[in-house]
């Protein structure tokens, strides 16, 4: 080969060697350089303590207790449970995410709703607070625009953040949620009667105060009420009013693994009553027509 030649060929190479590192490890050196660093990378979701969230001057604080989160200022009602795995899910997803800039100032954060238009959220872990404003969904519904409660900056994140953080009742208001096929026992309590029904056998029968016959479809229709109650409403954490003392229904379902007691009082006027659960101090509202349904006699299970 001649000299020409090897220098050309040596050209040649240094041309491809540099158009390598052009296309490859420099222009990813350069994204790399222009990413907005993530303000929330520090993170924890097993170290957050407590979550503050502000919806239009209704302010929720979520307080964690082992595994679970609990609403803060109530008795003890904790977060839905489908609500709050998926909000463990967004806290360890949310400061890995990519970052992109929407908006670089005050001025724009209203067409993003980041400003006070926004739901502000504030976490707090051991030495690290957390602050930022969740706007509305992109166009394309597939992230949400964010921005620190500090700074003109709003971002956009591939997550949906409205979809966890824009609501006013994060309280769970499922009242029992059990298996209906493993129940074994129904005690009915009225201030005038009460009586057994139990499965043995796989057979429904009356056993309290006397034996009796029963049908099997309308135990099930009982236990059909019962097994995914959920409240209608969620009233104040009061009882007075309630009737709640008065045990105008007490039903107890006994089974595999479960022993559950609800107890209904009073009915309001536009046909809810108060209910709780036996073993807790939680005060909901549930149907009339579920009321209804519960409101039992030996004859009507015949």
């Amino acid at each position: 080969m001649s000299k020409k030649n090897i220098i050309l060929s040596i050209i040649l190479i240094v041309l491809v060697l540099f158009a390598w590192l052009w296309s490859g490890p420099f222009a990813n050196w350069q994204i790399s350089r222009s990413e907005e660093k993530n303000f929330l990378s520090g993170i924890s979701p097993d170290l957050i303590s407590k979550i503050e969230i502000d919806n239009g001057g209704a302010t929720t604080t979520l307080e964690k207790f082992g595994a679970l989160w609990k609403v803060g200022g109530t008795k003890d009602f904790y977060v839905n449970k489908d609500l709050a795995a998926a909000l463990n899910t967004f806290l360890g997803e949310i400061g890995k995410k990519k970052l992109e800039v929407a908006g670089t100032s005050d001025a724009q954060k209203s067409s993003f709703a980041t400003d006070g238009q926004g739901v502000k959220v504030k976490i707090e872990q051991p030495g690290r607070k957390f602050d930022f404003i969740v706007g509305k969904n992109t166009p394309d519904f597939l992230g949400s625009y964010f921005s620190p409660l500090s700074g003109g900056k709003t971002y956009r994140v591939d997550l949906d953040l409205s979809g966890i953080f824009d609501r006013t009742e994060w309280r769970d208001n499922v009242i029992f949620s059990f298996a209906a096929d493993q129940a074994n026992k129904i005690r009915f309590q009225y201030p005038d009667r009460q009586f057994t029904v139990e499965k043995k056998d796989n057979k429904w029968s009356g056993t309290l105060p006397k034996a009796f016959s029963v049908n099997a479809d309308k135990v099930s229709a009982v236990l059909g009420e019962l097994d995914n109650l959920t409240a209608a409403k969620i009233p104040a954490q009061t009882f007075a009013g309630t009737g709640l003392e008065k045990h105008r229904i007490i039903v107890e379902i006994t089974g595999q693994d479960f022993d559950n007691t609800l107890m209904i009082g009073d009915c309001t006027k536009d046909n809810y009553c108060y209910a709780k659960r036996g073993d807790s101090d939680n005060i909901y509202l549930i149907a009339k027509a579920v009321r209804d349904a519960l409101d039992k006699n030996i004859s009507s299970l015949q």
